[in-house]
């Protein structure tokens, strides 16, 4: 829907800008709120405390709803920046590693600062990450300019008439577009695949190494590493093999790390040692995960013109809308994964109990030494099977999904790069035959 609104949209700033600033804001305003306002339960956490979830239930739908018209927006003017092979794989590298950045800077540093005191330090982090989501939102929409037309200045300019699309014909759009839709389910095998080692990752580093967020942390550097140097050098790679090949190594590459990480997960190896091989074994992974998503990123922003070549229209930001809608599927599913293999592995109560532990200190019921020493206990009773179990869900479930996604680009997506260039060269004919 959000992906049509911005179709829609027709200002002298265009279509992308507005809604990236207006999402920003109130988004901005969301998550500030959405981890500083509740209501002080004291000892009446059973009766009292149903009303911070439902306060928290209701900020984060806001949250979700005004993050999408900034998402779809911005992720939408990256096909109108950069039109040719060259550009568009510089300039997608550069955003997914800076995104990438910013997401590994929070999931690394949270984990550490918040076992302490969740409610105050969150409450901080929410305010600081808005604010500097909302700079950074403010300075694309004054220094990015998208086209002749999108300006600050007023322009004595012929307006073009454009046909406002329905919620009907954007379903018609979407479901129209096979190499889309393709792609659409490759993504959410592979948001899966690497949203899954994620989500258990803090749990796994809490069972086999104590509750004290420093190896978590440490991987998440190393997972920043990994990624970032895969994307960076996605551009060198793409020089050389073709798109298709790229995304067959890094299936290869990342298979081989999942392997490694579920072998040391599971040998009697010290810790010191254990932790030194995850961490060499996470460097596969993440670089692997990191190439795979730079070329289905590629993909996804080149049935853009796949549409245009075939309909004659160009439908940007309904078709990067999939991509958003994609991740947030994804979410929705692996938390639902998350939460079924806990209780498989019989892991699912000992968190519960650590939560609880966690509300104790907040509520200073308990001091934070006692409260640590107490988690200490519970995650001791863990034991070798529960963890066997654990770690095999988090590797073999995504080296499975990666491949699918792999089998499916691989036998139903047609847009390679002698194709691409076909379909530009034809999309320039029409509109020169146009003007």
């Amino acid at each position: 829907m959000m992906g049509t609104i911005i179709s829609n949209t027709k200002t002298r700033f265009g279509k992308f800008r507005p809604w990236i600033l207006i999402g920003a804001i109130t988004n901005a305003i969301a998550l500030a709120c959405m981890f500083n306002i509740r209501v002080d339960v004291g000892s009446s956490i059973n009766t009292l405390g149903w009303y911070n979830v439902g306060i928290l239930g209701g900020l984060y739908l806001l949250w979700s709803m005004t993050y999408t018209m900034n998402d779809v927006s911005f992720w939408s003017i990256l096909p109108v920046l950069a039109e040719n092979k060259k550009d568009r794989d510089t300039l997608t590298t550069m955003l997914t590693v800076f995104a990438s950045l910013g997401s590994f800077i929070a999931g690394g540093l949270v984990p550490m600062l918040t076992p302490s005191n969740p409610i105050r330090i969150y409450g901080a982090i929410g305010i600081i990450f808005a604010g500097c989501f909302l700079i950074s939102q403010i300075i694309v929409f004054f220094m990015v300019h998208d086209n002749k037309d999108d300006t600050f200045i007023e322009r004595n300019t012929v307006e073009k008439k454009e046909e406002n699309i329905t919620l009907k014909q954007m379903f018609k759009i979407v479901f129209s577009n096979n190499q889309l839709l393709v792609i659409a389910i490759v993504f959410l095998f592979a948001n899966l695949g690497s949203a899954i080692l994620n989500a258990f990752g803090q749990n796994f580093f809490y069972f086999k190494y104590g509750y004290n967020g420093t190896e978590m942390f440490i991987f998440t550097v190393i997972y920043a590493a990994g990624t970032l140097l895969s994307q960076a050098l996605f551009p060198m790679f793409a020089k050389r093999f073709s798109r298709m090949k790229i995304a067959f190594i890094s299936v290869l590459i990342l298979s081989l790390g999942y392997l490694l990480f579920f072998i040391f997960a599971n040998i009697g190896l010290p810790q010191s040692v254990s932790f030194i091989l995850l961490c060499a074994s996470g460097v596969f992974v993440f670089i692997g995960q990191g190439i795979f998503y730079m070329v289905m990123l590629i993909m996804l922003t080149n049935t853009i013109e796949y549409d245009e070549w075939k309909s004659g229209k160009r439908n940007d930001a309904i078709v990067f809308s999939v991509r958003p809608f994609i991740v947030k599927l994804a979410g929705a599913i692996q938390y639902l994964l998350v939460s079924v293999t806990l209780v498989i592995c019989g892991l699912y109560t000992i968190t519960e109990e650590i939560g609880k532990v966690v509300q104790s200190i907040s509520l200073k019921e308990i001091t934070e030494e006692a409260g640590v020493s107490t988690i200490t206990e519970m995650l001791s009773k863990v034991n070798s099977t529960q963890m066997l179990l654990l770690t095999l869900c988090m590797t073999i479930v995504p080296v499975i999904l990666y491949v699918i996604g792999y089998i499916i680009t691989k036998k139903k997506y047609i847009i390679d790069e002698e194709m691409y260039d076909k379909m530009i060269a034809e999309i320039a004919e029409r509109k020169n035959t146009i003007e």
